[in-house]
């Protein structure tokens, strides 16, 4: 049986462990230790997940986070590499303000939300802290600023609009059109294999079909000829039944 980080790979995912702390408790029999693990995963092509897994030791801890993580997983709207508008949330003391940037800003980002925003495929943005430094609310702000993000063309719709009217210009996530024209050469390269197919085919039932058509003229030939014959050998008893008289 897989184990969550081995299922990452096959889903085409990456993991981020953004924070370990450890704690330990003191009880009658000792001390107890235990693990908390706050845990990111994304495909670098707009999805995204947190999760924070707690257990005795740090892997079992990360594997809980992992599959909190996967239950978690979200789709974030973009504008090409970018997100569409300003978005702020607040988790705890912890604010994390994130705005969009022109093509080849980079990631303007440090810290949790810097893990989140690279495995997210988000590759140019703007973003600023603006509360307490604690890094799980940070991530968690972060991954819930994120997550209130809404389609523009969701909105559009709901506003009985286009995004071109709303917006004035047109919004198109790079990675969906990616997806799109992989999609659409897939579709190309298996007509083409169909048309060869199909010609293979019907070069093989021409084929057949001169086969059968020379395979018929060969025993209209042999008929022909054994008729030719028959006449031939009747002429010559005639012509010896009038040389006896």
């Amino acid at each position: 049986m897989l184990t969550e980080r081995e299922g990452l790979a096959q889903e085409q995912l990456e993991e981020r462990v953004i924070r370990i702390d450890r704690t330990r408790k003191t009880v009658a029999g000792g001390r107890l230790s235990s693990a908390r693990v706050v845990v990111a995963i994304g495909d670098h092509k707009g999805s995204i997940g947190l999760g924070i897994g707690k257990a005795r030791s740090v892997p079992e801890a990360i594997e809980k986070g992992i599959k909190q993580a996967k239950k978690n997983m979200i789709r974030i709207p973009l504008d090409g590499y970018t997100i569409p508008y300003t978005v702020q949330a607040k988790v705890g003391g912890a604010i994390i303000l994130l705005k969009p940037a022109s093509r080849g800003t980079g990631i303007v980002a440090g810290g949790a939300t810097r893990q989140l925003i690279e495995i997210s495929g988000i590759r140019d943005i703007l973003t600023k802290s603006l509360g307490s430094g604690n890094v799980m609310n940070r991530a968690k702000s972060c991954f819930k600023a994120l997550s209130i993000l809404r389609d523009p063309h969701t909105v559009a719709e709901d506003r009985e609009t286009t995004v071109e009217e709303m917006l004035g210009r047109q919004v198109v996530d790079a990675y969906a059109a990616e997806a799109e024209l992989e999609e659409a050469e897939a579709d190309e390269e298996v007509a083409e294999e169909a048309e060869e197919a199909a010609s293979e085919v019907e070069v093989e039932a021409g084929a057949e079909a001169a086969s059968e058509l020379s395979e018929e003229a060969e025993l209209v030939v042999e008929e022909s000829t054994a008729e030719e014959d028959a006449v031939t050998a009747s002429e010559e008893e005639s012509a010896e039944d009038l040389d006896k008289e």
